[in-house]
């Protein structure tokens, strides 16, 4: 889902946002509601046993399907998840950046 939704979200916030810091702001909020439901649907779905994005894996997102509580997970793949959704909301800030940076340097050029 993140995948989709940050270039999209990143570009207009881009365009349309005049300064670098209140887009960045912006798609960093706006982000944490897309990462906080995304995050939400892969526990549950992992919760379900599911087994994944469209039942890919049979080991779901973070290991087998849990069998009551305590929850046991993967630690490894927890990470992973992170880390990939942290690399991702990277990528959507310096696109952010770029595109309010290509805008004003355009209009810029424009102007001269």
């Amino acid at each position: 889902m993140n995948i989709l939704f940050i270039p999209i979200l990143a570009v207009l916030i881009g365009y349309f946002v005049r300064s670098r810091l209140s887009a960045v702001v912006l798609f960093l909020a706006i982000e944490s509601i897309f990462f906080t439901f995304q995050t939400l649907a892969v526990f549950l779905a992992w919760m379900a046993g599911d087994g994944g994005f469209g039942g890919a894996t049979d080991q779901g997102a973070f290991g087998p399907t849990p069998s009551g509580l305590p929850l046991k997970f993967n630690d490894l793949d927890l990470w992973l998840y992170g880390l990939v959704n942290f690399a991702l909301i990277a990528i959507g800030v310096a696109l952010t950046i770029a595109v309010v940076s290509f805008r004003i340097r355009r209009r810029r050029k424009l102007d001269d």
